[in-house]
């Protein structure tokens, strides 16, 4: 008759599944990590996309707009808010830059006025939609209110982008430039004399500080789709960053 040899489980035998199947989960838990960090890099990455594709618009708007050769400056009071095209303040420039992706400034600017007119009320003393989104003042009050608010210091080189909006003393406005100078700081589209130019003036000759920096907000939902049919050949010039004496 034979015997059957029984075998014993040695408890060492528990501790390495145990030892497996944490090593299993960790493995497990790293791997979902990894995608949701890839994803939140994806994410970031088509935000930044956004971002730049929207300065490049507004900055090919602003410079489409101070290249009108009948363009003259005059700041005369205009009844319905917008001027004809022949004439123009700096504000000017900011507002038919935004336009360019999609956002009114005139009535963005008035129901901000209008909703929250005690944020204001140290720089107006009556709310007057024809004027409000054309005074620098008023437009630099509503970008701190509603817009990013970034860096003033120009040797900050990678802070300034096409687009970015930039105030000096609270009485002139312009736009960014895709043009740098020698030094890697940017040119600015404005309209502060005759002619209207894109110019390496950050550091005004004039002596003006600068008394902001904005970048409009994304998260505001007023901005251009990061997928917009034809942006990148539509705006393929301001790809590369021209350098200027």
């Amino acid at each position: 008759m034979s015997v059957r040899k029984r075998y014993k489980v040695k408890p060492r035998f528990f501790i390495v599944i145990a030892v497996i199947l944490c090593l299993l989960a960790a493995g497990a838990v790293l791997l979902l990590r990894g995608c949701g960090s890839q994803d939140t890099d994806s994410m970031e990455i088509d935000l930044l996309r956004t971002q730049r594709i929207q300065g490049e618009k507004m900055a090919s708007a602003a410079r489409r707009y101070i290249s009108n050769k009948d363009l003259h400056y005059d700041g005369r009071y205009i009844e319905g808010g917008y001027p004809p095209d022949d004439i123009g303040v700096c504000t000017d420039v900011v507002w038919k830059a935004m336009e360019a992706v999609g956002v009114n400034v005139k009535d963005l600017v008035e129901e901000d006025i209008r909703e929250n007119f005690e944020a204001y009320d140290d720089i107006i003393s009556v709310q007057d939609p024809d004027i409000d989104f054309r005074l620098v003042p008023q437009l630099e009050r509503f970008f701190e209110r509603n817009a990013v608010v970034l860096t003033t210091d120009v040797d900050d080189i990678l802070a300034w982008q096409p687009g970015d909006i930039v105030t000096f003393e609270s009485s002139h406005v312009a736009v960014v430039s895709p043009l740098r100078n020698i030094w890697g700081r940017p040119y600015i589209i404005q309209h502060g004399k005759d002619p209207a130019g894109e110019e390496d003036r950050i550091y005004a000759s004039d002596g003006m500080k600068i008394s902001g920096h904005f970048r409009w907000n994304l998260a505001s939902g007023k901005a251009i789709k990061a997928n917009e049919k034809n942006t990148e050949n539509e705006y393929i010039e301001t790809e590369n960053i021209e350098t200027a004496d």
